[in-house]
């Protein structure tokens, strides 16, 4: 008995195990062409997903920083506070998603 990748969800599995007990993924009779197929969705929806949380942590960045520099506000003001809240999350999330990124273009 083996260990081996679920190629839905790559969570560890028996080899001789029917159905994955994390996705319910049935194997049964599934070539390996089919598995190489499954793996490669699943690589491509999470390197899709860093894609996503990239964008979107950098339009949070780019919202704070026009937020400041755009609406002239106080620089002592909760505005101010928020906004470069803002520009510091957005730019913590951004360097996240790229190295998130980076590991799983080397992952695969």
């Amino acid at each position: 008995m083996a260990i081996i990748s679920c190629p839905r969800c790559a969570k560890k599995i028996s080899d001789k195990s029917q159905t994955c007990q994390h996705c319910q993924l049935d194997m049964t009779g599934m070539s390996a062409e089919r598995k190489h197929h499954l793996a490669i969705e699943a690589r491509d929806k999470k390197m899709q997903g860093a894609l996503n949380q990239s964008m979107l942590a950098l339009i949070l960045f780019l919202a704070g920083f026009c937020f400041l520099y755009f609406w002239a506000l106080e620089p002592d003001g909760y505005e101010a506070i928020v906004s470069q809240g803002m520009i510091a999350a957005g730019f913590l999330w951004y360097i996240y998603a790229r190295a998130r990124l980076i590991y799983l273009k080397r992952k695969n």
